[in-house]
C-alpha cells in the first residue's frame, strides 16, 4: 500500500508574516539553509499549518538543477512532481497559502536554482515573483515556484489530452521547458484553457511552427487566433476546421521573416543555391543532374569553385569542359596558390603557418599529423566571401532575414559522416545526394552511362597529404610533372627552413601517411582508391 503524506498550507497569519519577512530582508532568501518555522516562531507564529484534504503519495520534493544544466530543464520533473498529489484540482490549486507552503517548507533550493538570481534583479520584486503569488489567483501559474511546476505539468497532461494522440505529455512538457515562452503566452488567452484549442496549438508549434521566434510569432498566432472567434467560437469548431484555420495562420507567420528566429524555416521564399563545385566525381555528377533536371534538383543559382592554385591539370581541363554543359553561372574563386604559400612557408593570410595536415615526426621521435586549416582557408573562406559580396553583406555585418543561402555539398551517402552545419547564421548546407541515396559508385555508373568515354577525375590538390596510395600511383603514371611538384615539396618542408618552420621547428613532415619522403616510395602495386578523403570533414574537399 503507498504511503500517503499529508499536505498542508499557511494559515494566513503565517503567510502576511512571511511575506512581510520577506519585504524586510530579501537577501535572505538566498540562503538555502533557512529555516522557515524558525522565522515564524520569532515572528510569534506558533501555529502556521492548515490541513488539507490533499496528500502525496511521497515526500515533496524537486532536484535543483546541476551545475552549469540550463535551468529550465529543471521543469522535466514537473510530471512526476503533478502526479504525486492526491485530491488536487485545478480549483484547488489556486491556493496561493498552500503553494506558498510547499515553495517554503519543500521547495526552497530547488527555487534558487531553477530561477538563479542574476546581479540586475531587485531583490525584493525576485521574491515576491518565485516565492509568493501576486495576489491574483489567476496569475499561480506565472509565479511562485511550486504552483508553476505544476501548472506546467498541469497544462502539458491538458493539452495531450486533448490531441487525440497527436503528441505525449512529455513531448508537451519539453516544449515548454525548452522554451518558457510557448509555455507562458498561451495562458494569456482565455480560449487556449480549452484542451482541444491547446492541443492544436502545442501540435502546430510542434509540427509546422518549427522555427517560430518564440514570442513575437507566438504573439501574432494567438491575436490571430483571438481575433477568429477566440473562447466563443474556437471551440465550437470541429477539431479538422480548428486544425487547417491554425495551420493557415501559421504559414502565413512563417512566411514573415521578423516572426521567424530559424531563417532557413521561413516559408513562401525561394532560398538563392549555390553549389559547392570541387570539379571531382560527387559535385559534377550533382551539377549534371540539376542540369538535366533529374531527380526534382532545380539548378543551383550559382556553383562555386575554390581554387587552391594547385589541382592536377586534369581537374582544370576538366573544370573547363562541364562549365560548357551548365546552363547556370560558374564562378571562380580563389584566396591565393596553396603550393607558392608552401614554399613561400607562409598562410593566405600572411601567416607564418601552414595549417596542411602533413605527417610529423617530432624531435622526440614521436608521431602526429599537423593541424589542418587549409580547406577552410582556401576553401570555406573565399566562397563565403564571395557568397557575402554577392548577397551584398558585409564582412562581420548579420544578414537580413529575408537573405537565406542553400549550399549545395556533394556528399555522397558513402560519406554522410562528413555532413556538418553551416557556420554562417545566413546560410544551410544541404545534401541532396545523400537525400537521393547515391554512393559514389553509383554516381560514377551515372556519369559513364550519360557521358561514354569522358574521364572524370578526382578532384585534390597535388600534394594533398589525404591521397590514398591509389590516386599516388594514378598520379605517377598520368600526370608525372605533377607528382614531380608534390615531390619537391614533400622535399622542401624538411629541407627549406622557411618552410620546415611554418609547420615544425623540431622534427620532420612528409606528405606521405608513411612519413617516407615521397621520392623514395614504389605505388605500384597500390590499389586503395577509396575513401581517401573520410578524414577531410569540411565538405569541401575531394568531391
Amino acid at each position: 500500500m503507498t504511503d500517503s503524506h499529508p499536505v498542508y498550507r499557511l494559515t494566513q497569519e503565517a503567510y502576511d508574516q512571511l511575506r512581510l519577512a520577506a519585504d524586510e530582508n530579501p537577501d535572505s532568501y538566498l540562503d538555502s539553509g533557512i529555516d522557515f518555522g524558525q522565522v515564524l516562531r520569532e515572528r510569534g507564529v506558533s501555529d502556521p499549518f492548515e490541513e488539507t484534504s490533499i496528500t502525496s503519495d511521497r515526500p515533496i520534493a524537486l532536484t535543483p538543477p546541476a551545475e552549469g544544466e540550463i535551468p529550465n530543464r529543471a521543469d522535466r520533473q514537473a510530471l512526476d512532481f503533478y502526479r504525486t498529489f492526491d485530491g488536487m484540482s485545478p480549483s484547488r490549486a489556486t491556493d496561493e497559502r498552500l503553494w506558498a507552503w510547499i515553495t517554503h517548507f519543500r521547495l526552497h533550493a530547488y527555487g534558487l536554482q531553477r530561477w538563479r538570481r542574476t546581479s540586475n534583479l531587485n531583490m525584493q520584486n525576485y521574491v515576491r515573483s518565485h516565492w509568493f503569488s501576486s495576489g491574483s489567483t489567476d496569475a499561480l501559474w506565472r509565479h511562485n515556484t511550486a504552483s508553476r511546476t505544476w501548472w506546467i505539468a498541469h497544462t502539458a497532461i491538458k493539452a495531450a489530452r486533448g490531441s487525440a494522440g497527436a503528441f505525449t505529455a512529455e513531448e508537451a512538457l519539453k516544449l515548454f521547458s525548452d522554451t518558457a515562452v510557448f509555455y507562458h503566452i498561451p495562458m494569456y488567452y482565455n480560449f487556449t484553457r480549452e484542451p482541444m484549442v491547446l492541443a492544436e496549438v502545442v501540435r502546430a508549434i510542434l509540427n509546422e511552427a518549427e522555427g517560430i521566434n518564440a514570442e513575437k510569432g507566438m504573439y501574432a498566432l494567438l491575436r490571430e487566433l483571438n481575433l477568429m472567434g477566440g473562447t466563443q467560437l474556437l471551440p465550437l469548431l470541429p477539431r479538422e476546421l480548428l486544425r487547417e484555420s491554425i495551420v493557415d495562420n501559421v504559414e502565413r507567420i512563417m512566411s514573415d521573416p521578423d516572426m521567424v528566429s530559424d531563417r532557413s524555416k521561413i516559408r513562401n521564399r525561394t532560398p538563392f543555391r549555390s553549389l559547392s563545385l570541387g570539379a571531382g566525381v560527387q559535385s559534377t555528377v550533382l551539377a549534371l543532374m540539376a542540369e538535366r533536371g533529374e531527380y526534382g534538383l532545380p539548378k543551383p543559382d550559382v556553383a562555386v569553385f575554390a581554387d587552391t592554385g594547385w589541382e592536377p591539370p586534369s581537374v582544370y581541363e576538366h573544370l573547363d569542359w562541364l562549365q560548357e554543359q551548365l546552363s547556370f553561372e560558374v564562378v571562380r574563386v580563389k584566396a591565393g596558390n596553396i603550393k607558392d604559400n608552401i614554399l613561400q612557408g607562409t598562410s593566405p593570410d600572411g601567416n607564418n603557418y601552414l595549417g596542411i595536415p602533413a605527417f610529423l615526426i617530432n624531435g622526440d621521435g614521436s608521431t602526429a599529423v599537423a593541424a589542418r586549416q587549409c580547406t577552410s582557408k582556401y576553401k570555406v573562406r573565399p566562397i563565403n566571401r564571395y557568397l557575402r559580396e554577392r548577397l551584398g553583406i558585409a564582412h562581420g555585418q548579420r544578414a537580413p532575414k529575408h537573405v537565406h543561402v542553400e549550399i549545395w555539398m556533394g556528399i555522397s551517402a558513402d560519406e554522410a559522416l562528413r555532413q556538418k552545419e553551416s557556420r554562417e547564421e545566413w546560410a544551410t548546407n544541404h545534401y541532396p545526394l545523400i537525400e537521393l541515396g547515391f554512393s559514389r559508385a553509383q554516381l560514377l555508373k551515372w556519369f559513364t552511362k550519360n557521358y561514354p568515354g569522358r574521364y572524370l577525375p578526382r578532384s585534390s590538390c597535388i600534394g594533398c597529404p589525404y591521397r590514398t596510395d591509389g590516386e599516388w600511383k594514378w598520379l605517377v603514371t598520368n600526370e608525372p610533372d605533377a607528382f614531380q611538384e608534390a615531390v619537391f615539396v614533400d622535399r622542401a618542408l624538411r629541407e627549406v627552413p622557411v618552410v620546415r618552420n611554418a609547420i615544425t621547428r623540431k622534427g620532420y613532415a612528409y606528405l606521405h601517411k608513411s612519413r617516407v619522403p615521397l621520392a623514395e616510395l614504389d605505388f605500384e602495386e597500390a590499389t586503395d582508391y577509396d575513401s581517401y578523403m573520410a578524414e577531410e570533414c569540411e565538405g569541401l574537399c575531394g568531391i
